[in-house]
């Protein structure tokens, strides 16, 4: 072997050996440092936009960016009937004839927001006719076969006491009880507000709590009060005209 030929093999064997070191030496800076987990229950004292801040129960206040996915967000509370909108998703179980005419009134309606899983329609809840011989004897020809029906569909329309809901193949119009129950289950980020409850399941990466934020692997969010709720203006305090002052002439 010829001094130039050894020379060359030397070069590129350290050649090798410096591309070797310094691809692992760029991997190793390119790996982000470890994570620390977040886990917690506190309060939403401010919104911004994809991100909350969250005041702990420990009295620390964190920047908690919400999930990537909605499917990790969970918002859930109550709300009052003028919330509800045309357009909004609800459920409610109810009693219909053979018709499809409701015979109750709808006293628990849940708002909630569907997916690719969620069957909308009519499904069968049971049975809740009056013409069952639950306890012997001879069922009654002439009363009206009920059964009891589990509605999720699309809300049309809602006025004077009465609800209109549809979905594929399927629409009722459902009378509303004065005194009910309206649920709302969610994962629009939007619903949240300043006072609502979260429980947080977040990560930063290890060394920098300092900076007090952190991405949420998962949120769930209770409304703190109804959705359409409007608090009443406290009554104006009325002032008290002053005491009229005693004429001191007509005193004399």
């Amino acid at each position: 072997m010829t001094k130039l030929s050894k020379f060359n093999r030397i070069f590129s064997l350290v050649t090798l050996a410096a591309f070797i070191f310094a691809t692992a030496n760029a991997n190793a800076q390119q790996q982000p440092p470890p994570k620390e987990t977040l886990r917690g229950d506190g309060t939403v004292i401010a919104i911004g936009a994809g991100k909350i801040q969250v005041e702990l129960k420990d009295g620390k206040k964190w920047v908690i960016y919400i999930p990537d996915k909605p499917e990790y967000i969970d918002v859930s509370g109550t709300a009052v009937l003028p919330w509800l909108k045309r357009g909004m998703f609800v459920s409610f179980a109810g009693v219909f004839d053979a018709k499809g005419a409701p015979q109750t009134e709808i006293k628990d309606i849940l708002v909630f927001q569907p997916n690719k899983d969620t069957k909308l329609g009519a499904q069968r809840d049971g049975i809740s006719g009056v013409n069952k011989n639950l306890f012997g004897g001879n069922p009654n020809p002439n009363a009206i076969q009920t059964s009891r029906f589990l509605i999720s569909g699309r809300l049309v329309n809602i006025n004077n006491g009465k609800m209109v809901v549809e979905a594929p193949g399927f629409r009722t119009t459902v009378a509303l009880a004065n005194k009910m129950t309206i649920r709302v289950k969610s994962h629009n980020p939007s619903l949240v507000r300043v006072g609502d409850k979260v429980n947080v399941d977040a990560w930063y990466y290890a060394g920098q709590a300092q900076l007090m934020q952190a991405k949420a692997n998962s949120l769930k969010v209770i409304s703190e009060k109804p959705y359409g709720y409007v608090e009443k203006p406290a009554p104006a305090e009325v002032e008290k005209p002053a005491p009229a002052e005693k004429d001191e002439e007509a005193s004399k």
